[in-house]
């Protein structure tokens, strides 16, 4: 089984909503969907009011205040991003309209979107320069200029498939406007491999918004596939999707979270013939949309695989491409579980990709396995695999998500657990599972001490 990348998917998960430019951010953590058994085996730039985390759309330079409803926004009074009544950049937001930088290019005033308490402004005209106002938190990550001709490498009504050349493998800043001038329109967008950057925003005709998110682009390499790199793929679905424009920037310096781990943690392309079901994700496909613009992920992870197995066939090229400041998640154990030998070589085998991010100048997080579905506290059913992970945090003094105990507790506050994985399955996680396993990943994180935090929405 093999977890390659190739095309994008479904419309599944919450929505965003903009009405009067208000938008509702973030996908909530609940439940949907149907499924079954398987086998066991297997901010920005900080404006005058600004500060907190960034809403979904990422981080875009301009005037403070977060995305929440109502018209108006927290745009800069004295210091926002545009001079005069137009502000926006040359160099400063996007584009304002008399009170700060409004990011959705319809008429009417303006409007800050970026961490804080403001609010998205519904539109105004492109000014002629501006610069930073004061106050504000966070990594400083602009959006992209949108540039038209990458519009002819996108393809299809629904979903829209972009295929652009980029001059090399490696970290990119991705700048995404949706909506339409003539009707309503339902869109998401997702990177790479189905990988979920921005969860379905609807917007009513005449309204338009801009996302911003980091991307990686590399070539893969996986058992039996391989794809070519210098390529970045982005799909936009929903129910009505509609691109208005996009862009995006080398982004060589920010941070990258590069993972580790077998088939729940891997990309899954729906289009896969050994694949379950269509619906079926690693959580990781799931946990780009909870990362703020200034970090990407390169998912590694690849179907079947022990800890050691892996390091032999596929971290070579992770380790290569690992920097100081990156981060290593490291999830094993489903596989490793089926034979003594892995079992009993399961410590030093994880400890090996401790010790080789640790000398690149990265941080390793080892993951207990998730839980399958009917797996409880007493039998987690992983022989002792679990426990193993946690000694080894503890005595190596390692980051660590409990994501056994995390999901057992989690599956149980939803009525259908069916619906959190793939068709007929109890291992895989499906769409709506994805979403929400990477959730609690990222709210675990997010409550710790680690910097990776303040990169989390």
């Amino acid at each position: 089984m093999i977890c390659p990348r190739i095309a994008l998917g479904l419309f599944i998960g919450a929505a965003f909503v903009v009405q009067g430019c208000a938008l509702e951010t973030g996908p909530a953590l609940g439940a949907g969907g149907s499924g079954g058994e398987s086998a066991s085996g297997g901010s920005t730039d900080p404006g005058s009011g600004g500060s907190g985390s960034d809403g979904s759309g990422g981080s875009i330079v301009g005037s403070g205040g977060s995305i929440a409803t109502g018209s108006g926004g927290d745009g800069p009074a004295t210091g926002g991003s545009g001079v005069g009544t137009g502000g926006g950049p040359a160099s400063g937001g996007a584009g304002p309209g008399t009170g700060g930088a409004g990011n959705a290019v319809a008429p009417g005033t303006g409007g800050g979107q970026g961490p804080g308490t403001g609010g998205r402004g519904t539109g105004g005209v492109v000014g002629s320069g501006g610069s930073t106002g004061t106050g504000g938190s966070g990594p400083t990550i602009g959006e992209v200029p949108l540039d038209p001709a990458l519009m002819s490498r996108c393809a299809g009504a629904n979903p829209i498939r972009c295929t652009i050349p980029v001059p090399s493998d490696g970290n990119y800043t991705v700048t995404v406007e949706v909506g339409s001038a003539s009707a309503a329109s339902t869109s998401r967008i997702q990177s790479e491999l189905y990988r979920i950057a921005v969860q379905p925003v609807m917007l009513p005709a005449g309204m338009f918004s801009k996302f911003t998110f980091s991307v990686n682009v590399r070539a893969e390499k996986h058992d039996g596939y391989m794809a070519v790199g210098r390529v970045l793929d982005l799909l936009i679905d929903g129910t009505a999707p509609a691109l208005r424009g996009l862009g995006f920037a080398a982004a060589p310096t920010i941070p990258t979270i590069f993972v580790v781990g077998d088939s729940t943690v891997c990309d899954w392309d729906p289009a896969l013939a050994s694949i379950n079901d269509p619906n079926q994700r690693g959580w990781a496909q799931g946990f780009t949309q909870y990362l703020k613009p200034g970090i990407a992920m390169a998912n590694y992870a690849d179907s079947g695989e022990t800890a050691g197995g892996f390091y032999g066939k596929f971290f070579t090229q992770a380790k290569d491409a690992m920097r100081a400041g990156d981060y290593l998640f490291i999830q094993f154990g489903h596989n490793d579980q089926k034979s003594q030998a892995d079992i009993d070589g399961y410590t030093a085998n994880i400890m090996r990709y401790v010790t080789d991010a640790k000398g690149k100048g990265a941080t390793p997080i080892v993951f207990s396995p998730l839980a399958r579905k009917g797996a409880s506290t007493g039998a987690p059913g992983f022989a002792g695999l679990d426990q193993k992970i946690r000694d080894l945090a503890s005595s190596q003094q390692v980051a660590m998500v409990d994501l056994t105990r995390l999901s057992i507790a989690y599956y149980a506050t939803v009525a259908n657990s069916n619906s959190l994985f793939g068709m007929g399955d109890s291992t895989h996680p499906s769409e709506t599972g994805a979403t929400q396993i990477s959730g609690v990943v990222a709210k675990d994180l997010k409550a710790g001490t680690l910097p990776l935090k303040d990169l989390l929405k």
